[in-house]
């Protein structure tokens, strides 16, 4: 098709728009706290109280929070191979729409779980695994691949690697601001109610989801 290519097709309406949504998503992709939830996993099940399951077999605070954080990702595994099935056959809104309020109920779970740090109970620990364990599968199913799949699809050739370098940039730059951030406000804020805000982020999300996202299953990539 004609028209300008590259950077300079970017500033034509119709793709401002779609540059907006793609940008829009790669943002409440990070927002939703993947990365506070990845890269602080062991520090988060420790605050929680986790290694307490693990005492009777010997195992220390640090070890028990790392044998944890790997018992809790164990699951994401089968489930980026169970996301390429789904893809295509539920579409790429509908996995959003069913797959991000999972993920809010996760941080709700999880924000619960700090509740009961004094006490000497299981199943708050047993929920604060459950959660990041289900958050984890969860945003494979949605939000992890397909902010990336819709910037491929929404673009033709001519503007598609722009679009892709800026839906990227947008991902680095939210994702370096949550990965700073997020101690801060832990310290300044405590993790129940950050994880109760990223809960908040993943409700804001569907909203946005079902407002503004459209289902690009089953069209080829130039239409």
């Amino acid at each position: 098709s004609g028209g300008k290519s590259g950077w300079a097709a970017l500033a034509e309406p119709r793709f401002r728009k779609l540059l907006a949504l793609v940008v829009s998503l790669q943002a409440l992709q990070q927002l939703s706290g993947i990365n506070a939830v990845v890269y602080y996993t062991p520090q988060t099940l420790k605050a929680v109280g986790v290694p307490m399951l693990f005492q009777r077999f010997g195992f220390g605070d640090n070890s028990a929070s790392l044998l944890a954080t790997m018992l809790a990702y164990v699951p994401k595994i089968p489930s980026l191979l169970l996301t390429m099935f789904l893809m295509d056959r539920m579409g790429r809104r509908r996995l959003l729409q069913t797959f991000v309020p999972i993920m809010a109920l996760c941080h709700f779970g999880l924000a619960g779980a700090f509740s009961f740090m004094g006490d000497s109970l299981a199943w708050p620990r047993l929920l604060a695994m459950a959660s990041i364990c289900t958050y984890g599968s969860a945003f494979s199913f949605s939000l992890g691949p397909i902010p990336n799949i819709l910037t491929a699809e929404l673009f033709p050739m001519r503007a598609r690697a722009a679009a892709m370098s800026t839906s990227l940039g947008a991902q680095f730059i939210f994702n370096t601001l949550v990965g700073l951030g997020f101690p801060i406000l832990r310290h300044q804020l405590g993790a129940q109610k950050v994880f109760m805000g990223f809960g908040f982020v993943c409700v804001a999300t569907w909203l946005f989801v079902n407002k503004f996202v459209f289902e690009t299953k089953g069209k080829s990539l130039e239409q």
